[in-house]
């Protein structure tokens, strides 16, 4: 007897969830709203620091902790978010939408902050006494934070909702005995 295999969720591995699309959208979510809180946080400390004045011995290693954040978690994150909505986004027809294109589109947006964010992380070590260095990587480091945090919002107002109203119904259950 041959055994069929469940395939794997693409978010959070579980087994069974590729098969529930709704499932794989409500695991987006709750990473949306961890990655949203660890955002938050470095965006208060880049705030604070810039309103401090602070030396680049106590900017650098916020700036590190949002480019360890951004590879660690949001790149792969993204990578989840292609695997998973782009295939539902395709049999909707919804990624014939403009206005979801450019939402999708966002993704290489982030990856380019991130890159300007090493370069200017870079750049402040080794000029790390310059004022204006520091004001300039502060200042990538909010903007940064600001194009993710607007990226998610629009994914969870706009195309999430959309893809759900795609969905098929879930198959009703007969209540249990």
């Amino acid at each position: 007897m041959v055994e069929k295999r469940r395939k794997c969720s693409s978010v959070s591995g579980d087994r069974g969830l590729a098969e529930e699309p709704r499932a794989e959208i409500e695991a987006l979510r709750e990473e949306h709203r961890i990655l949203l809180k660890e955002l938050r946080r470095l965006d208060k400390s880049l705030a604070r620091l810039s309103l401090e004045r602070a030396e680049a011995a106590a900017v650098i290693p916020v700036l590190e902790s949002l480019h360890a954040l951004l590879a660690d978690r949001i790149h792969p994150h993204m990578l989840r978010e292609r695997r998973t909505l782009r295939p539902l986004l395709r049999r909707s027809g919804l990624s014939r939408e403009r206005e979801i294109r450019t939402i999708i589109a966002g993704d290489d947006g982030v990856e380019k902050e991130c890159r300007q964010l090493k370069r200017a992380l870079q750049r402040l070590k080794r000029e790390a006494d310059e004022r204006e260095a520091i004001r300039r990587v502060i200042a990538i480091g909010e903007g940064v934070i600001e194009v993710i945090i607007e990226h998610v919002h629009r994914e969870e107002r706009i195309l999430f909702p959309r893809l759900e109203e795609n969905l098929p119904s879930a198959p009703s259950r007969p209540p249990r005995a």
